[in-house]
């Protein structure tokens, strides 16, 4: 289990950690964002956790606290992709098979050729922008059934607007990166397992692993704990709404603090344990962790990929650098909307956690500062 302990312990330097910890809190104190946490540990050891800046925008605001919650948005796709992880193991669906097996009304031509797999690695030949235009024009006139007690009727009418949009491209040939592919593997799971998707997560990860601090629809009684932002910031104009702190959306939805994400994270570094449980099998973890689409290219807003490197809801460095430039090759990681990130480096045996608020408007979900912190952090590693 993760423990407090000291940077020579975890074989970093403990001067250049303390240098880490001072750069992070300069980019509060330089207007870069107005509220960070920070989580750091090496080899089970927590070197650093540390909370700077305001929890909200108000001037009276509290200053913030490493237990305050922050929306994970996308890096919620990874516990989805656990949970689909969790179904395979104990023989309750297939990673190749159709969709359509789990979702009958996923139908269209050639959908019956999208694998579950294809959805983990956003790979289904479906792209977000047709999603959003079939729903509005005729999806918005397909017939909703009753909706079932597990489900929750937003998410009920929202995947029948949606369920007959058409292939763009054949599934496998490109990546596009897509939340609907994710709130689809959210409802194999509720369909599969019987019980609502936010239930199953509680149940399987949030409750054996501790994590007390993550919630989908977030407690009146916790909702003070939640980093509020500013209305020009960045996504503010849908993560400031009560349906973004009521939301189950499996590809955006949890709320959570740095050291819950840090157990969670901390699991896949010990091959799918924390503490006495086991939550997956070490070879669930090499499969979700390794790139799956090899040769696979992808456009992400002005970026260029040639190769995407996905594995099973995490993002596979290779050779992207993506949110650092020192990790190695086989390092996995995850972005979340306006300024979380969350990364596992399973040779240098680390996972850092930065939260921010975003405040580069000019690139929002992509904090140019992270790569930073997390070179300076990785730079005081000293024994292997």
């Amino acid at each position: 289990m993760l423990r407090i302990g000291t940077p020579e312990e975890a074989g970093m330097s403990a001067s250049k950690v303390a240098y880490a910890n001072t750069y992070a809190k300069q980019m509060v104190e330089n207007n870069i964002t107005p509220a960070e946490v920070i989580f750091v540990a090496r080899k089970g050891i927590i070197v650093s956790h540390q909370a700077f800046g305001n929890l909200t925008p108000a001037a009276d605001s509290p200053l913030l606290t490493t237990n305050a919650l922050f929306p994970l948005c996308s890096i919620t796709k990874v516990f989805t992709a656990a949970c689909i992880m969790i179904l395979a193991e104990r023989g309750l669906i297939g990673l190749n098979r159709p969709v359509a097996d789990y979702i009958p009304e996923f139908q269209g031509l050639g959908k019956e050729n999208v694998r579950i797999h294809h959805l983990l690695t956003h790979t289904s030949g479906m792209n977000p922008e047709d999603v959003y235009t079939y729903a509005r024009g005729e999806g918005s006139r397909a017939q909703v059934p009753p909706c079932e007690e597990t489900e929750e009727p937003y998410f009920h009418e929202y995947f029948h607007r949606r369920y007959a949009t058409p292939l763009s491209t054949k599934p496998g040939e490109i990546m596009s990166y897509l939340g609907f592919g994710y709130d689809l593997l959210g409802e194999i799971v509720r369909r599969v397992s019987g019980i609502s998707y936010p239930d199953f997560v509680m149940q399987e990860l949030f409750e054996p692993l501790g994590m007390n601090d993550s919630y989908f629809k977030v407690p009146h009684a916790e909702r003070h704990r939640i980093v509020k932002r500013s209305p020009e910031d960045p996504c503010a104009e849908w993560l400031e709404t009560e349906e973004m702190i009521e939301s189950v959306s499996p590809s955006a939805g949890i709320y959570s603090s740095a050291m819950d994400l840090a157990i969670f994270a901390q699991m896949f570094l010990n091959n799918g344990t924390y503490g006495d449980q086991r939550i997956l099998s070490p070879i669930s973890i090499k499969e979700m962790t390794k790139n799956h689409i090899p040769g696979v290219s992808s456009v992400y807003r002005d970026e260029i990929f040639p190769e995407a490197s996905w594995g099973y809801g995490w993002s596979i460095n290779g050779s992207k650098k993506d949110g650092g430039d020192l990790f190695s090759q086989e390092a996995y990681s995850h972005w979340g909307a306006a300024g979380v990130f969350v990364a596992v480096d399973p040779v240098y045996d680390i996972l850092l956690i930065h939260f921010t608020i975003e405040r580069d408007l000019e690139k929002p979900f992509k904090n140019m500062y992270t790569d930073h912190f997390n070179n300076v952090m990785l730079a005081a590693i000293e024994q292997f």
